[in-house]
């Protein structure tokens, strides 16, 4: 990475604290005599939560343009949150305090994407993207890792653990951050950023331009072709967007109900992280061969295959339960890293001459809409027709996004091998 790079490390255990509490979040509201739906809530409150958090710090950002200051925000923030999910194992209390982890968690978000924009010029889209993803991922697998080794009696004793993750981060931000200052950008080109969107670390804008007027933009925008097929691309994203959110956040439940030890939830995750890693590290070795209109269309059918390995067994051969959902849900985590570098940089190349703040702005809302009405969806079904009615669900909202996608007209260069 270099020198100018070394402050990347903290993204290690950050992304260790939020894999660990992602997996772990679930199996807590369930041995706290929670259910299916509250799971649901939990992670609707997040969604809710992330979009206004983004405009948020990313105006302040702007406004001071101090970068390390929100970075220590975000880590020094987190030790309360996570003394409070020690302390008050109450299901409401542990919804609630979720979402107010999205807040705090979010702060740190566009000073990181101001970082790597910084240190990183120009760089071969996938591939740099890759990297990052490598990164976040592996944090996020050191973060799963010990959960291999917990059962339903010691979760508090892993939060004790993201605690010492968090002390960890703190140290090297610390050390390893400069306490660099950026340009405050003017009020009229105020911007935000969202965490996991992945075109804020593709794009040269460094924020998302915020204060247009949406509806009569979208509607003059239907009569362009050009724009019109935009629409199309996002409208393919959103349902893949949708079905990830259906299936994710009931999964982990489903597996609880099926009598999976918490070793083995963890276990399935890890592998699920460990497939995307693996996509991410061919793109970067074989960067040269990738078509990404065939990569979207592939990775929709990959998603569904995953998801259909995971549902067979509790209808046909309950046998092979968890050694099918291994598989599945590695297959669906194939899917998921190849739709992401495919989509993402398929419509960075169709907005590159366009207003690119604004469609990238109207991408991270599209996504903050699909993932609350997903993950609030995925609780009301899995509740009320089980969590097959659920998983069909998600099937076909994938099934939608491949459909969608074949009515885009991406550019020629998009279509093309990327580096050709």
């Amino acid at each position: 990475m270099g020198n100018s790079s070394a402050w990347m490390y903290t993204i290690l255990p950050i992304s260790a604290i939020s894999g660990g509490l992602g997996v772990l979040l679930p199996l807590y509201i369930l041995a706290s005599h929670g259910n299916v739906y509250n799971v649901a809530i939990a992670i609707t409150l997040f969604e809710l939560v992330s979009v206004p958090a983004s405009i948020f710090w990313g105006d302040l950002t702007d406004k001071l343009g101090k970068i390390k200051i929100f970075i220590l925000i975000s880590i020094v923030g987190l030790f309360p949150i996570l003394l409070i999910f020690y302390l008050l194992a109450f299901v409401p209390v542990i919804e609630t305090t979720y979402g107010i982890y999205a807040f705090i968690a979010t702060a740190s978000s566009p000073a990181i994407n101001i970082l790597i924009m910084s240190h990183k010029k120009n760089p071969a889209l996938p591939k740099y993207f890759s990297r990052y993803s490598i990164l976040s991922i592996s944090g996020s697998i050191i973060g799963t890792i010990p959960g291999l080794f917990i059962g339903g009696g010691f979760i508090k004793e892993y939060l004790i653990l993201l605690l010492a993750f968090n002390v960890i981060s703190l140290t090297l931000a610390m050390l390893l951050i400069r306490p660099d200052k950026v340009k405050p950008v003017k009020a009229h080109h105020k911007i935000v950023k969202r965490s996991f969107a992945i075109l804020n670390m593709l794009s040269d804008t460094p924020y998302i331009l915020t204060g247009y007027r949406l509806i009569e933009r979208i509607r003059a925008g239907l009569v362009n072709k050009k724009i019109r097929n935009i629409y199309i691309l996002l409208t393919a994203i959103a349902l893949f967007d949708l079905g990830l959110y259906l299936f994710n956040t009931s999964y982990i439940p489903y597996l609880s109900a099926h009598s999976v030890s918490y070793s083995n939830i963890f276990l399935v995750n890890i592998l699920n992280s460990v497939s995307q890693l693996s996509v991410y590290a061919v793109v970067i070795s074989f960067i040269r061969k990738i078509n990404l209109g065939t990569s979207y269309l592939a990775s929709n059918l990959v998603r569904m295959s995953g998801y259909f390995l995971a549902a067979i067994p509790a209808i046909i051969i309950p046998t092979y339960f968890l050694e099918l959902n291994i598989v599945g849900y590695a297959i669906a985590g194939v899917g998921y890293a190849v739709w992401n570098i495919a989509s993402s940089v398929i419509l960075y190349t169709q907005i590159r001459n366009l207003g690119r703040g604004h469609y990238i702005g109207l991408w991270v809302a599209i996504l903050g809409v699909s993932a609350v009405a997903g993950a609030f969806l995925s609780g009301v079904i899995s509740s009320e027709f089980g969590y097959i009615a659920t998983f069909s669900a998600a099937i076909i909202a994938i099934m939608g996004s491949f459909l969608v996608f074949t009515y885009v007209r991406y550019p020629q260069e998009a279509a093309k091998p990327v580096g050709t």
